[in-house]
Order: C-alpha cells, then sequence, then structure tokens
C-alpha cells in the first residue's frame, strides 16, 4: 500500500495549496489515483494524465507526470491522438461529468466503442461546480441547481451504462467515502488492456449542497456512502427500493480487439502490401527544385478530381515512408460540387508544425480554371504552379512564381484509360518539379491507397506524370 510520503512524490507541491473549495473531495480522488498509479506499477515517465476543463481538470497541474490541459469536452480526443502516437504509453483521461457527458459525450462514446486502452477517471458530483452551480447530465430529477430553482426535470445520465452500452470492456464505480475499494478499482482499470471507464461520485458541498439542503462536506459524504450499494445488495432489492440507489463496484469486465493494436496491424499490411512489387520504378528519386526544411502544398480543382486522395497520398508518403513531419487538410463546403476545392499539405523537417493551414503554398496544383484564378495569387514568391493544361487555359501566374503546364488528364487517360487517375499523375509531376516527396515513397504510398486490382493502373499513371514532369 502506499504511504503518504510516496503520494507526495507524485504531487507538484509547489503548485498547493490547491483552488477546490473547502469539503470538495476532488483532492481524496486525486490521491486515490496517485496511489492507483503506484500500485499498478507503472512506469511514471511513460504515463500520460489528460484533463479538460472543469474542478476535476484542474487535477493535472498537481500531478507530476506528463499532463496535457486541453479544451473543453475534448480530453478523449487529444489522449486517443497520444496513445495512437505512443501505443505504448499508459494514458489516464480525468474529466467532470458535463466534460464527459455533455459536451464530450460523443467522444466518450466512440473512445468506447473503439476500445482504445486509456483509463477514463470521470468525478461525478451532479453538478458544474467551476461555472457557478448548472445541472449537468447527471443531475437528478428534482435536485436542484442555480439553472433548477424549482428542482430539476431531466433524467440523468447512467454513465457506467453508457459506456458499458458503447462498447468499454471495463467500468467500474466507486465513491470518495468508500476510499479503499475505489484505489482497486482504479488500479485495475489502469492495469485493464482497453478502454476502462471508472466514475467516482464526489461532493460539492458549495454549489451541490448548499443548493439541496446538505451544505457540511461530512454529511454530503455520508449522503452519497447512504445512497451506495454493492451489486449484491443492489440484487436483494425491489425496483422501487433501488430508486435513488447508486450501484457501485466493478460493474463491468470483458475482453475485446483493442484499437491501437488493430490500428498497427493495418498499417503493417498496408506497408507490406506497397513493399511487394514486381518491379522497381525506373528514375525514383528526388528532385531538388525546392528547398526541403519545410514545403506547404495546396492541391486544388473541382470536387471529384481527387485532389482530397492525392493530398492524402502524398502525406502519408512523406510521413510514412520516409519519416518527416506532415499536416494534412481538406476544407469541405459547398465548392466540393462545383467552383474552386482545395486539399492541403504541410512537410517539414522542423520539430513541430505551429500551424496546420496552407497561407502561402510554395506548390500549388491547379487541376481547373476555377483553381488557378482563385489560389495562384496566393504562391508564394519562388515557389511553382503545376497546372492541368486541359483545364487551365492562359497563364496569369504571379510575378516570381513558376509555371508548369501539363496536360495531366490526358496523360491519365493516354496511359491508363482512365481520366480520374489525372489527380496521380499529378502526383508524379509533384515529385519530378518539387522534390518534395521522392517517387519511391508516392508508389509505396499510392499501392496502399488504391483499391485492389489498380495497383498497376495507378503505378503508370504515377510514372507517367514523372516522367512528364522530368521532361520539363
Amino acid at each position: 500500500m502506499a504511504t503518504a510520503e510516496q503520494v507526495l512524490e507524485y504531487m507538484r507541491v509547489q503548485n498547493l495549496p490547491h483552488i477546490w473549495c473547502p469539503g470538495c473531495s476532488n483532492g481524496i480522488t486525486t490521491r486515490a489515483i496517485v496511489k492507483a498509479i503506484i500500485e499498478a506499477g507503472v512506469d511514471r515517465d511513460k504515463t500520460v494524465i489528460v484533463s479538460g476543463i472543469g474542478c476535476s481538470s484542474r487535477t493535472a497541474g498537481y500531478l507530476d507526470f506528463d499532463t496535457v490541459h486541453t479544451t473543453h469536452g475534448r480530453p478523449l480526443a487529444f489522449a486517443t491522438g497520444i496513445k495512437l502516437a505512443r501505443p505504448e504509453l499508459t494514458v489516464i483521461v480525468i474529466a467532470g461529468d458535463g466534460d464527459t457527458a455533455a459536451i464530450g459525450g460523443n467522444h466518450l462514446i466512440h473512445a468506447a466503442r473503439r476500445n482504445i486502452d486509456i483509463t477514463m477517471v470521470c468525478y461525478n458530483n451532479n453538478i458544474y461546480g467551476m461555472t457557478g452551480g448548472q445541472y449537468s447530465p447527471t443531475t437528478h430529477p428534482g435536485n436542484r441547481a442555480t439553472t433548477a430553482p424549482y428542482g430539476h426535470v431531466e433524467r440523468e445520465f447512467d454513465l457506467c451504462e453508457l459506456a458499458r452500452a458503447a462498447g468499454a470492456t471495463f467500468v467500474a464505480r466507486g465513491t470518495a467515502y468508500h476510499f479503499q475499494p475505489l484505489v482497486q478499482y482504479l488500479t485495475h482499470a489502469i492495469k485493464h488492456r482497453g478502454f476502462a471507464f471508472v466514475e467516482v461520485l464526489n461532493t460539492c458541498p458549495v454549489y451541490f449542497g448548499r443548493q439541496n439542503g446538505i451544505p457540511r462536506a461530512p454529511e454530503l459524504l455520508e449522503w452519497v456512502a447512504a445512497h451506495a450499494v454493492t451489486a449484491k445488495q443492489a440484487e436483494r432489492l425491489t425496483p422501487v427500493e433501488r430508486i435513488g440507489k447508486y450501484v457501485i463496484g466493478e460493474l463491468h469486465h470483458a475482453e475485446a480487439p483493442e484499437f491501437t493494436e488493430e490500428y498497427m496491424r493495418v498499417v503493417k499490411a498496408a506497408q507490406e502490401r506497397a513493399a511487394v512489387r514486381p518491379e522497381q520504378v525506373s528514375g525514383a528519386g528526388r528532385a531538388a527544385t525546392l528547398p526541403l526544411r519545410r514545403v506547404e502544398v495546396r492541391l486544388a480543382g473541382t470536387g471529384g478530381q481527387g485532389q482530397v486522395l492525392a493530398a492524402i497520398i502524398l502525406a502519408e508518403a512523406a510521413g510514412i515512408y520516409e519519416g518527416r513531419n506532415v499536416v494534412q487538410s481538406q476544407d469541405y463546403g459547398p465548392e466540393s460540387r462545383g467552383g474552386a476545392s482545395k486539399a492541403e499539405v504541410i512537410i517539414t523537417d522542423e520539430a513541430e508544425v505551429d500551424y496546420p493551414k496552407v497561407t502561402q503554398p510554395d506548390v500549388l496544383l491547379a487541376m481547373s480554371q476555377d483553381a488557378f484564378a482563385k489560389y495562384a495569387p496566393s504562391v508564394r514568391g519562388g515557389g511553382m504552379i503545376i497546372a492541368d493544361s486541359g483545364w487551365v487555359h492562359g497563364d496569369g501566374a504571379p510575378a516570381g512564381v513558376n509555371l508548369y503546364r501539363l496536360p495531366l488528364t490526358d496523360i491519365a487517360r493516354e496511359e491508363t484509360g482512365r481520366a480520374l487517375a489525372a489527380n496521380v499523375v499529378a502526383l508524379g509531376a509533384i515529385a519530378a518539379l518539387a522534390g518534395v516527396v521522392s517517387l519511391e515513397a508516392l508508389e509505396k504510398a499510392v499501392l496502399a491507397r488504391v483499391p485492389r486490382g489498380t495497383e498497376e493502373i495507378n503505378r503508370r499513371a504515377l510514372l507517367a506524370g514523372y516522367r512528364a514532369g522530368r521532361e520539363l
């Protein structure tokens, strides 16, 4: 059993005293989490604590781990990204009932559905404490809140049932009153391989207690204890007797495929598929037209020309097969039905990308006249425009920008019999003219993405675009 001295070693004592109100039980639950981490035996340096916004989420500031204090309702989204990037890490999310079940409700559902190996601890005090005592998704009918002065009329979420039904493979409920059992539930949750959800019934004497006639912290904790029953005790109660009772304990435990393991199998399969080729593409390499420290690429045209797929392939070629840092995004809207639409890729050798959107592209692929007219003026001086000459007519490139006109769609028809392969032809031209990624990496990314049975067609399209670019 972890001692008080050991618990303090895991705290940022310089941030104490904490900001929680007198009598708040968040401190009890925070201590239980630390004791569970110690007893689970996980590596402190490979443990990440993620929190959102709210009273509970300030916990991350007091725990001496790698911690992330994120936006309201989004801690599971951030935690999912961390776990996917570094599957070996132990990731623990701390959130309140509002963070979990209101603005963050969909994230809870889908994290549980995926069965991603994250432990989520929900501090449930049945109210929004930080913002003034409004009712939350877990406030019970009849309870009072600042936004329900005459009593709440909505039914509350049973968060454990919600998590279980959504696919969580470990579900438990404890209380701040029953400290040792809570430590046990949290320990088992952290050790569990899959999505583990632990609801902790916490107390808020200042907002919930005062408005509901239990203003003193000890009495409110005793009230929680009096309304908690174990699963065995609940079996002996009639439906009427169970009204207003909380069932505590380890409520659900199952085994299912874990998301990051399944995802890595897909990545491996894609890499193996791309690596199996009947022959090497001749002339593979990277041109040195542009500096490679950081390059912003915008792919634009008319909806249906495959700019988004081309951007994904370009990003995966640079990121997966060349190990560079990449950000990829696209815009949807009415333009996807006609006019100019775009997708964007930032490729960099720098440590991080501080802003994920392209502002001044170094490379613009224009596959329609509308796209050329709209985005050509934004190209950075010294950059280049690669235009499909079958659709883009005339010059009009800004001063200091190189314009390369290639019959991308015509090449696709001639080489593959499919005009829709023009986006892959364009990728070959980008490799030849801009040098932002090697042809070999692009080929691997193309083969990992295209439908089975079309590998040879797309390989020919890519090589044809590369050759056309080299000829220029």
